[in-house]
């Protein structure tokens, strides 16, 4: 079980905050959630940060205004590492091999498939290969993300060397880049669902990557919240 919080008031006498910091340790290691039922704790990467995310948790509280919500964007190693420490309730993140992390369990939440961001002027079919990208300036996400290995992965099957022309840190920068002509760039079409673009930049399909997964990573054997169970309700729908 979790431990009371400590009590406030004019009348009280100090209360020592750091057996609380204490007891809290001891619930994170004892497998109890540290957030409170009213409260969501997430993680996530950059492509599910954009839109998937937010729509949820803005469904979430329409149903429960007075939930409290924490997100914490990064790569997915950060967000392992957060879970661990029991900083957040859930992560999501590319589904590459993450590896036998230590008290984490991972399962499927969804797909999405991989489309190629091109300059909004350039005259192009509706779809793309991978070989006619052979000699194209790429612009993609730096070493580390998930997206970028499962990017590495698909080059490497077609037989065709993966070579980035400019690497940056985040999918809003990469249509950027793409939008000022300086090269064409394979995104997760999740990132960008409902957002079609502008006249700066388009997206055509892309034939010979694999559709990208994500999974739901949580710290194994520790029961979610209400809140976290409903999240990841929503996010499937």
């Amino acid at each position: 079980m979790g431990w009371p919080s400590p009590p406030k008031g004019r009348g009280c006498s100090p209360w020592p905050r750091r057996p609380w910091r204490a007891w809290g340790v001891l619930d994170r290691a004892a497998g109890v959630p540290v957030s409170g039922h009213d409260e969501l704790r997430i993680g996530a990467g950059d492509a599910l940060g954009r839109e998937v995310v937010p729509r949820a948790i803005a469904r979430l509280l329409r149903e429960s205004p007075a939930f409290a919500i924490r997100v914490l964007e990064g790569p997915a190693p950060r967000l392992l590492e957060a879970l661990r420490a029991g900083e957040i309730d859930l992560a999501l993140a590319v589904g590459a091999s993450h590896g036998d992390v230590a008290g984490v369990s991972f399962e499927p939440l969804l797909s999405s498939s991989v489309e190629l961001l091109v300059p909004g002027g350039e005259r192009a079919g509706r779809e793309v290969t991978i070989e006619r990208l052979r000699d194209r300036r790429l612009v993609t996400l730096q070493r580390g993300s998930g997206f970028r290995r499962h990017l590495e992965e698909a080059w490497s099957a077609a037989g065709v060397p993966f070579r980035p022309a400019v690497e940056v840190g985040n999918l809003s920068l990469v249509r950027r880049f793409v939008a000022a002509g300086l090269g064409v760039a394979p995104v997760p079409s999740i990132a960008f669902g409902r957002d079609r673009g502008d006249n700066a930049s388009t997206r055509r399909r892309l034939r010979g990557v694999p559709p990208v997964p994500y999974v739901l990573a949580r710290r194994a054997g520790v029961p979610l919240t209400q809140a976290a169970e409903r999240f990841v309700e929503l996010l499937q729908k």
